[in-house]
């Protein structure tokens, strides 16, 4: 009796699906994450289909590691994603403070300008925007914010100096200009403020010296707001 050669069981057949998410895996956070989203799903497809066929397909491995890779790197993808976002939006923000500073200059400067005319007189308080248009020839594009498309008057004068001139015990520290709500009045005091600072945390405010500071919430009350009589 001659017996036939053994039979040798032939090697499973690895699942493509499970290459292609290891694959997907791996390159997934050059994608910022987008293609690890397409590998996580490859990766679980695939291991379903090889549990389902009772040995006939190989490579679990592969779509567990393609599972684990995708996650990995989908993760990393919207942690750089974010960073990226922050570094963007934090640049405007930044770009935008400093232009909504340098309107806040031309204002100090026009202020100047029209003091030299008129005795060292401020402009009137209520009035000013339309007197530094037609006198002083300022564009009105400086008085609105940089960062507000719509373009209204973004700034206030501070009233307490409304007839006064440009003598002051403490000019450096007297509010001249400062950012205001929406649609507040030429002029006021503190409480024309927006609740929260349009750049960075902080308020842009223009003195009576005629330089401009970015302000810290918690010290706007150590400014001088309404200086003392004489001014």
């Amino acid at each position: 009796m001659t017996t036939g050669a053994p039979v040798v069981p032939s090697k499973p057949k690895t699942s493509g699906l499970a290459i292609a998410s290891l694959i997907l895996g791996i390159v997934g956070g050059c994608s910022l994450g987008v293609l690890s989203i397409v590998g996580l799903v490859l990766g679980i497809v695939a291991a379903k289909k090889i549990k389902a066929s009772g040995g006939a397909m190989g490579g679990r491995g592969m779509a567990v590691a393609g599972i684990v890779l995708s996650i990995v790197t989908l993760i990393l993808g919207l942690v750089l994603a974010a960073l990226g976002w922050y570094g963007i939006t934090g640049a405007c923000d930044m770009a935008n403070s400093a232009s909504s500073a340098n309107n806040v200059k031309q204002l100090c400067s026009a202020t100047m300008q029209y003091a030299t005319s008129h005795r060292q007189k401020l402009p009137p308080a209520d009035t000013w925007p339309e007197v530094f248009q037609q006198q002083v020839g300022l564009s009105p594009q400086v008085m609105a914010d940089p960062a507000d498309e719509k373009g209204g008057r973004a700034y206030a004068m501070n009233a307490a100096l409304a007839g006064g001139t440009l003598v002051a015990p403490d000019p450096g520290r007297t509010v001249l200009f400062f950012e205001c709500r929406p649609g507040a009045p030429a002029c006021g005091g503190q409480d024309l403020l927006p609740e929260k600072p349009r750049h960075a945390n902080l308020y842009v405010i223009g003195f009576l010296d005629g330089h401009v500071e970015s302000v810290p919430p918690e010290n706007i009350r150590g400014l001088i707001w309404e200086p003392k009589p004489g001014l």
